[in-house]
């Protein structure tokens, strides 16, 4: 315990330890610093080791002739476990030599002469207090800034990892924008070469022409510029997606009804090969949230390639059922198959099939990848089944939670 009770809270922590083989002396000091600091005292080395284990001390003072290990001994064995303690020797005249090889040697931070000045020591013991102050707060700071470069190092090198990633992220857009635009351009060649080449002819021979040649030229122009049409605007769409602002505006919808409306449309263009769509469902309505204009478009796009790629003379089936919560939908076709091993590209962006459209319909390769980002904005999911010579399946998903 401390040889004083009536210390004020912010001298609490300002702790000294006296060591002195002689009783007197060590009476002498504590009352000397009681009011002002709290005061462990210690008249042997094995005492004093216990109250530095059991007490922060800031503070050691201790005589040099002591029996059995004197100060500058003690101080030496006390160095590296308590670095911090400011240490003081009272010493007489005749040891001053090795007090101040301690001092040199950094073990020890004042030394006192016996008799000390009452007036000088409490100078001495008030300055080592500052000195320790110091010495912690100065850890404090230290330790406090490298914490700080740690936290901020370990963010600079997650920015630069981000930074890298994004880095990486616009290299790889950049070079899929490129190839994007090579394959558009080369797309576009075609058929505004076509509608070229007949408004050319129109312009050249319109005086000489009859009219049903001159509708047929027309008809060209008008199917090569539609395509053209088509292609921008399924590049447009791509390139929304890929830069995430593809977004869905949904709406309740009465999907069965929806599914027939799309059918209804299509069969005209089915008709022209003399193809039948059929529609199945075991449901009699069903309202869901859905983009309408969107799933317009993977309808549309789904069942032009069922016409597309089927023979004429064939059938095309639709079906709508529940699976689970979700709706599927599925469409059928009696078409040439799509080989296995093309399956796993079918809905990347411009990737086209060996297969061919059996009416020399034109394709942009990009139809059925808008069409799985689309479902998969729903919340859905978009496979295909298909068999060479069979026909194929193509199935979708959409949540109705």
């Amino acid at each position: 315990m401390p040889e004083n009770q009536d210390l004020n809270n912010d001298n609490n922590l300002r702790n000294l330890l006296v060591i002195d083989d002689e009783p007197e002396i060590v009476k002498a000091l504590s009352r000397q610093f009681r009011r002002t600091y709290n005061v462990f005292s210690s008249t042997n080395a094995e005492e004093a080791f216990h109250i530095l284990e059991n007490e922060h001390i800031q503070v050691v003072i201790s005589d040099q002739r002591m029996p059995g290990m004197n100060g500058v001994e003690f101080f030496e064995r006390i160095k590296h476990k308590y670095p911090d303690a400011l240490k003081l020797i009272l010493t007489g005249y005749s040891d001053i030599e090795a007090v101040i090889g301690a001092i040199n040697e950094g073990q020890v931070f004042r030394y006192v002469t016996k008799p000390w000045n009452p007036e000088e020591l409490n100078i001495i013991i008030k300055e080592a207090f500052e000195k320790h102050e110091l010495i912690t707060n100065n850890r404090k700071l230290m330790q406090q800034l490298q914490d700080a470069n740690e936290t901020l190092e370990h963010k600079v090198q997650e920015r630069t990892k981000e930074l890298e990633k994004a880095n990486q992220k616009l290299i790889e857009l950049n070079s899929e924008k490129n190839r994007y635009i090579g394959m558009v351009a080369h797309d576009l060649r075609n058929p505004i070469g076509v509608a070229e080449s007949f408004s050319a002819l129109l312009i050249e021979d319109l005086h000489v022409i009859d009219k049903n040649t001159e509708r047929e030229y027309l008809g060209h122009i008008n199917k090569s510029c539609n395509f053209s049409l088509d292609l921008i605007h399924n590049f447009l769409n791509v390139s929304k997606i890929e830069a995430s602002v593809f977004d869905v505006n949904l709406q309740a919808v009465d999907y069965v009804s929806f599914v027939k409306e799309a059918i209804k449309q299509e069969q005209i263009f089915a008709r022209n090969k003399e193809q039948q769509i059929v529609f199945s469902t075991s449901i009699d309505e069903l309202t869901i949230q859905i983009d309408r204009n969107k799933m317009q478009q993977v309808l549309n796009n789904l069942l032009s390639n069922a016409v597309k790629y089927s023979m004429p003379n064939t059938l095309i089936s639709v079906s709508v059922e529940m699976n689970d919560n979700d709706v599927l939908t599925s469409i059928t076709d009696q078409g040439q198959g799509i080989p296995a091993n093309e399956l796993g590209q079918l809905f990347t962006p411009f990737h086209t099939t060996s297969v061919k459209p059996t009416g020399k319909e034109k394709s942009t390769g990009l139809g059925l990848s808008i069409v799985k980002k689309i479902i998969e904005a729903h919340g859905g999911k978009i496979w295909a089944e298909s068999e060479v010579g069979v026909g194929s399946v193509f199935y979708f998903t959409i949540g109705i939670a």
